[in-house]
């Protein structure tokens, strides 16, 4: 066998186990955003909304002979707005926890390499402080949000004058 074709056929096979690797730590990676936000699937603060929209939708139902049809419509259009700006705003919040749980993710894997390393302790604290800083102000604005927005909507009252 030639030199080269040596010199190929193991930078073949380091390329291939490097990819396995790298695919693995995708799954690993995928697995801790899945169990850090699977939890906002079935989000209380959802449950409750929804049951509080299906209620004003009843009394909305409830309204029909006493309101004009152009008013019964607007108040069916507003609260179907509420339900999409509801789920707009579930939307941001889990795109914001899967965006702060790759990045606590990356930081572990960071902080184990930097472990094996035994480099300056002090930078590594530095560090670990600040990295994910961005998402998790992200992702806590994002649950202010929902929060906001709820008590907003909650305060709203269908009158019957």
């Amino acid at each position: 066998m030639k030199p080269t074709s040596i010199i190929i056929a193991s930078l073949f096979i380091v390329a291939c186990s490097t990819i396995d690797v790298a695919n693995s730590s995708d799954k690993e990676g995928l697995q801790f955003v899945n169990k850090q936000c699977s939890n906002l699937q079935s989000d209380s603060q959802s449950h409750f909304f929804n049951s509080f929209l299906d209620k004003q939708y009843q009394k909305v139902k409830e309204l029909k002979g006493f309101i004009s049809e152009q008013n019964y419509k607007e108040l069916h259009v507003a609260l179907s707005q509420f339900n999409d700006h509801w789920e707009m705003l579930n939307l941001q919040t889990y795109q914001a926890c899967e965006k702060l749980a790759r990045c606590e993710y990356i930081k572990g894997q960071y902080i184990s390499s930097y472990n094996k390393q035994q480099r300056n302790r002090t930078k590594l604290d530095i560090d670990k402080q600040t990295m994910c800083d961005k998402s998790s102000f992200e992702f806590d604005l994002s649950r202010v949000k929902m929060v906001s927005f709820y008590s907003d909507v909650e305060r709203l009252e269908l009158v019957r004058e």
